[in-house]
């Protein structure tokens, strides 16, 4: 399909929709803050938390280094964009499920379940922003792409300060471990949205 005018502006549009929802989201999944403090709070030491760091930050980026060329090749990669977006949405909201029934739980298996569900969370999150950044590249005409890191980057700022102070108030109004039930569940409807 060729890019007109018309579908570059309503990408343009669609993707701003998409970042300022992912910066909503954004401290809702922290990992310097809501992940540690997270894993501490369901019995975890300082050696989990590091696993889990490494997990977030090591394993995403050589998930990268496998999912490039993988994709490269593919024409079409919105299918794959959706499977990473959708892969996270269902990670966050296992998550808040695993805290809302954490009562009934052991806590080896909520610390087993925050790995695994946080490993699939980093996964989809590599795979879904090469996707991502593909998509940009052809959907939105090359003149408009300045302007739109521009507008994205304002959007993204002001959606943290507003993620930011929301997931403060939902740490300090719910008791562990209702609160990161709370925080896993509006980043899942945030991505969703």
């Amino acid at each position: 399909m060729e890019l007109t005018k018309a579908l570059s502006k309503r990408n343009y549009k669609s993707l701003l929709w998409h970042a300022a929802f992912l910066a909503l989201a954004k401290n809702f999944m922290d990992v310097d803050t809501i992940i540690p403090a997270m894993v501490i709070d369901a019995g975890g030491s300082s050696v989990h938390v590091g696993f889990l760091t490494a997990i977030l930050l090591g394993v995403a980026k050589i998930a990268q280094f496998f999912f490039a060329p993988f994709l490269q090749n593919k024409e079409q990669k919105k299918g794959y964009l959706l499977l990473g977006i959708n892969s996270r949405i269902l990670s966050l909201a296992a998550l808040a499920v695993i805290f809302l029934f954490s009562g009934d739980l052991k806590q080896d298996i909520i610390l087993l379940l925050i790995f695994v569900f946080i490993t699939i969370f980093a996964i989809s999150g590599s795979f879904a922003n090469i996707s991502f950044t593909d998509i940009l590249g052809k959907s939105v005409m090359q003149e408009k792409r300045k302007s739109f890191f521009s507008i994205k980057q304002a959007i993204s700022n002001t959606g943290i300060l507003i993620s930011a102070y929301l997931a403060s108030r939902v740490l300090v109004v719910f008791d562990y471990p209702s609160n990161y039930s709370a925080l896993f569940f509006i980043a899942a409807f945030s991505l969703l949205v």
